[in-house]
């Protein structure tokens, strides 16, 4: 009787679902509309396979559970950031935890049971649909709603911890979504503060890690990224410690603080240095990537300017006036960007031997090179397995070692682009080193190829080098087909399905592969044609698509391209110079110093450069020799080319680029006649 008179009063009850009963009703609305509506209505003519709700709409799901549960948390406790109010519910013969019991009831079912009618309406749509346009288990109804739940409850704690410490509702409602965003921002921004001062700093793979730690970006990734348990588990975990902190910071929240910017004495130093800090870091980057090549300064000067413009706003925000000054400003000030300093300094220090740190061979496991890889199953993105990557090769990890080495010993230049820094080197290299002990250590550069070239040269000439960068183990594996397109028109192509053919086409091209100098494989010669292996599919759903593998087959390979030519596949690949009837060129001069262009074929260059004469020829020997030698794509900062369009008389017409360098003797002649 007690516990319902004081912790579940039933006046406040329902003076609350009569109050703000309409976000719990509009959650419910949301909700069936967004999934089991949508499942109910959408027409797919092949059903799809889903391991997960949130594949089908997930987005929409996702971005309703940060909002109606925050909605919910400011309404609720809006009482105790008004003067008035405060007043009148504090007044009340109810204890502060049996206040906040009733408000967090009433949170929980306005937040809970619009998800749970929802999971059951599904479960109703799912057992009546005779031609369903997902298809899915049982366990995925429930592990939505469970999933559902947990990120509502957690969205709500959060946002009552936060109005205990905040004492505006609008204030509370950014600062929610601040500290939801502030992990990623702070991660993502001091990474590309250790990227352009640390030396070999492994930058990869923070947009795929970020979703992991904010709800808000988890919106873009939650239908291709399975919710996973340990997700679950951690919000569980941060919503029962929000419970517990509620309940401490309401007992000892003052009734005067409403309408105040920051409640608590000892929140305002961590509010302080927090704003001021993120400030410093945006500061720090921004003027960073306007710099000039090579320079230091304008970074400095932005981790400054952040801090001076972070610290003051702050301070404007608590004291809600821009009179701030007192004896107190700048010693504070001082001591902040001190610590500020240390924790941007520190990390980039030489003396932490970060930099020069490259491990000892007999301390070394096995090594890999390259970032982690994905995988799609059922539409969702799944990490591979890293294993088979890793090589514990003696010669390839000399070769590996003594790379890095030279690069450690090397004087690289650390300011680069910080967002592209492969823009100027071109050569990358991301080491994973699987040291004894267990651990692994990482290191990522771009360098200049000319200057380690000796080195590349010794560590991409080795046999387990060649098998993970061009992926040769998948040529090991079963296939069914092999389909080969041309690579200067997509209307030339064959299909491979004999069992024998298939065979001898795979064993060719791998040794073909394992068989390239380093020349080979650095050529700026475009592809002879590409290759696309159909394998057995290895999802249990037979509806789902074949696994398919992609290979280059390059000018270089001469088994395979001799095969092709002995099965009369070759004479269908090969473009005829008969079916052109004429070749234009247009030269393109490039010079933007310090600002380097890509450079790729331009169809609208040849076909609407009015300012620029066009050289056009019949001539069937150059023709020929242009069918023979494409050059790929490259980024360049002084050069000079030409693009180039072969006229066709039947089909698309072809583009393509060659440097002055590349033209033969007879081209050299008709644009020099011309």
């Amino acid at each position: 009787m007690i516990f319902n008179r004081l912790f579940c009063n039933r006046g406040i009850l329902f003076q609350n679902f009569r109050q703000h009963g309409w976000i719990g009703i509009l959650y419910l609305i949301t909700l069936l509309f967004s999934l089991p509506l949508y499942i109910g209505t959408e027409y797919r003519e092949v059903p799809q396979q889903i391991t997960s709700l949130f594949q089908a709409n997930g987005e929409v799901q996702i971005l309703f559970a940060i909002t109606f549960p925050v909605a919910a948390g400011i309404f609720l406790f809006r009482y105790v950031q008004s003067g008035a109010p405060s007043d009148l519910f504090h007044s009340l013969p109810l204890r502060r935890k049996h206040l906040l019991t009733v408000n967090l009831l009433t949170g929980f079912v306005m937040c809970l049971v619009p998800i749970w009618i929802t999971t059951a309406v599904t479960g109703w749509v799912w057992a009546v649909l005779d031609k369903p346009a997902y298809i899915f288990g049982g366990s995925s109804i429930w592990m939505w709603g469970l999933s559902m739940s947990i990120y509502s409850l957690f969205m709500f704690m959060l946002t009552l911890v936060v109005g205990m410490c905040i004492g505006q509702s609008v204030l509370q409602g950014l600062t929610v979504y601040a500290l939801l965003l502030l992990p990623v921002v702070v991660w993502f921004i001091f990474s590309l503060h250790l990227q352009h001062y640390l030396l070999g700093y492994p930058y990869d793979d923070v947009g795929r890690n970020a979703e992991k730690i904010s709800l808000v970006l988890r919106m873009g990734s939650i239908s291709g990224a399975p919710v996973i348990d340990w997700e679950l588990i951690i919000y569980s975990i941060l919503t029962l410690l929000f419970i517990l902190l509620s309940y401490v910071f309401y007992a000892k929240r003052q009734v005067e603080s409403a309408t105040q910017a920051v409640t608590f004495t000892l929140v305002k130093p961590i509010f302080r240095f927090g704003l001021m800090f993120t400030l410093v870091l945006i500061g720090g980057a921004y003027f960073t990537m306007i710099a000039p090549r090579g320079s230091s300064g304008w970074g400095v000067f932005g981790y400054i300017l952040g801090g001076v413009v972070g610290y003051i706003v702050a301070e404007m925000i608590i004291r809600k006036t821009w009179l701030i000054w007192s004896s107190k400003l700048l010693p504070r000030f001082a001591l902040y960007g001190i610590v500020a300093g240390l924790i941007l300094y520190v990390p980039v220090a030489s003396w932490n031997g970060y930099a020069a740190r490259v491990p000892e061979l007999n301390k070394v496991n096995s090594i890999k090179l390259g970032g982690e890889r994905y995988t799609y199953t059922n539409g969702v993105s799944l990490k591979l397995d890293d294993g088979p990557f890793y090589s514990s090769d003696s010669e390839y990890m000399k070769a590996v070692v003594a790379l890095h080495q030279k690069i450690v010993d090397s004087d690289l230049s650390l300011l680069d682009d910080p967002i592209n820094p492969g823009i100027r080197n071109d050569e990358y290299v991301f080491i994973n080193y699987k040291l004894d002990n267990g651990k692994v250590m990482k290191r990522k550069y771009y360098i200049p190829e000319a200057e380690f070239r000796q080195e590349l040269m010794t560590l991409k000439q080795t046999q387990d080098y060649k098998k993970v960068a061009y992926d040769t183990y998948k040529l090991e594996e079963d296939a069914l087909s092999i389909g080969i397109r041309s690579s200067i028109s997509q209307y030339r192509k064959v299909y491979i399905s004999n069992p024998e053919q298939v065979r001898e086409f795979k064993e060719l091209l791998s040794q073909d592969i394992m068989d390239q100098t380093y020349e080979e494989q650095r050529s700026p010669w475009q592809s002879f044609a590409n290759a696309e292996i159909n394998q057995d599919s290895s999802f249990e759903n037979p509806s789902q698509p074949k696994e398919m593998s992609y290979f280059e087959i390059k000018p270089s390979y001469d088994r395979v391209l001799g095969w092709l030519k002995e099965n009369k596949y070759y004479e269908q690949l090969d473009f005829p110079a008969e079916e052109v009837a004429s070749a234009q060129f247009v030269k393109q001069e490039i010079n933007s110093p310090g600002n380097p262009q890509f450079v790729y074929p331009q169809s609208e260059y040849v076909d609407g450069n009015v300012g620029n004469k066009q050289v056009a020829t019949k001539n069937k020997k150059i023709i020929s020799d242009l069918l023979k030698r494409q050059r790929s794509a490259y980024q360049t900062e002084k050069d000079t080319l030409y693009q180039i369009k072969l006229n066709v008389t039947r089909g698309e017409n072809i583009y393509m680029i060659l440097k002055e360098e590349d033209l033969t003797e007879e081209m050299k002649a008709i644009l020099a006649g011309q």
